[in-house]
């Protein structure tokens, strides 16, 4: 009869671990293998390093599980060993190897039919714009032909990013010009904003999350839900991780920062004005904007055409200042040879639920001059001035 098997106790588990070396030997001396060495823990304290890995398996659909488990598991120990020789490399030459933080991203810009990989040499607390490897990627933008101006292959868009969807806030919709009818221009070429963006309106609750319920700013506070729209244009792109702000943090900085009296707006329902929106964006984003005055509202319908060079070259939303109400420009279709124009605006003077069915077509939606507001007036009346604030696009990567 067979013996049964003695089970084994933990004392007489032996516990040993196999690594190889990542740098160069201490001594120079020859070692015969098989060799054991047994000496005490030394005192010398241990250096981690997080390293974050982001791999993708191409797979027959009919393929077993298993095999495409095993590819995963061999691209990942490959990453991990490009990771780790880098990581060393990189240490040799860094004032501070704890703070290198090695990231393997799988990024897909729109421009972009498949995924490329790119590792990245980080520093810890680095801050959105990654500087540590500018370098690399305007040379990844030049040999994959992406544009120069804006940022495409950063770790946070990569696929495998927490937050690749955007840091966005809950809650709130984006986007809301999607699934609008066309503007009905015959002949026109519409061109919209690049990117997304969120809704701001009306009795929302204010700042990054510290003030979860409705904040009433109906009647004054459109320009300030316009500014927040732009400001998460931005956020979203990944220009800045700028929070967005409360109305009276908006008060503040334009006070503190900017030069405004402190008597007349700091805690005051004050309206905004596109020089202010202007204000805030440079001193808060380090954006820089441009200006269309229009003394009549005719003047702009007849501007569709530098309107709309904005939306090609830029993209970004666009504050629009005039009489008693500000609203959001979101794009412009116009045909240059009829001059018949429409102007894609979100209005922030809305009060009702964040619900795409009660806010498409009236208040975000094609509108000519002549549309009426919530007041009953016309959107660009002749006998009124309005002054259009047109931030720039920061030109980097």
């Amino acid at each position: 009869a067979k013996a049964k098997a003695k089970a084994l106790s933990s004392r007489e588990i032996f516990s040993c671990r196999l690594v190889w070396a990542a740098s160069e030997p201490i001594s120079t001396s020859p070692v015969l293998a098989p060799t054991l060495s047994v000496a005490p823990a030394s005192a010398a304290p241990m250096l981690t390093w997080p390293l974050r890995l982001d791999a993708l398996v191409y797979a027959r659909r009919a393929a077993p599980l298993g095999a495409g488990l095993g590819e995963l598991q061999y691209r990942l120990c490959e990453e991990i060993e490009s990771a780790a020789a880098a990581l060393v490399a990189a240490a040799a030459l860094s004032a501070n190897p704890e703070g290198l933080r090695p990231v393997h991203c799988l990024l897909i810009p729109p421009q972009l039919a498949l995924p490329v990989c790119v590792l990245y040499m980080l520093t810890a607390g680095e801050d959105e714009t990654e500087m540590s490897c500018r370098e690399q990627r305007e040379q990844l933008h030049g040999r994959l032909s992406l544009p120069l101006d804006r940022p495409l292959l950063r770790s946070t868009f990569s696929l495998g990013a927490a937050d690749a969807d955007g840091p966005a806030i809950p809650g709130l919709l984006r986007d809301v010009h999607l699934g609008l009818a066309p503007s009905g221009v015959k002949g026109g070429a519409p061109v919209l904003v690049q990117g997304a963006y969120e809704y701001y309106h009306y009795m929302q609750w204010t700042g990054h999350g510290q003030l979860r319920k409705a904040y009433d700013d109906a009647g004054w506070g459109c320009a300030y839900r316009s500014l927040m729209s732009i400001i998460s244009w931005y956020r979203l792109q990944r220009y800045t991780a700028f929070a967005n702000p409360t109305h009276y943090e908006v008060q503040k900085r334009l006070v503190d920062n900017c030069g405004q009296p402190p008597d007349d707006l700091l805690g005051k329902k004050m309206w905004l004005g596109s020089q202010d929106v202007s204000l805030f964006l440079g001193d808060a984003l380090g954006v820089s904007c441009k200006f269309l005055e229009c003394p009549s509202g005719d003047d702009v319908a007849a501007n569709a055409r530098t309107l709309a060079h904005h939306f090609e070259t830029q993209g970004t939303p666009v504050m629009i200042g005039g009489g008693e109400l500000a609203f959001t420009l979101l794009g412009v279709d116009f045909n240059p040879n009829t001059g018949e124009a429409r102007f894609l605006i979100m209005d922030p003077h809305y009060v009702g639920p964040d619900e795409l069915g009660h806010i498409q077509p009236k208040w975000v939606g094609w509108k000519s001059q002549d549309s009426l507001t919530h007041l009953g007036t016309k959107l660009f009346h002749k006998d009124k001035h309005y002054n259009l604030c047109l931030p720039q696009r920061p030109s980097c990567v």
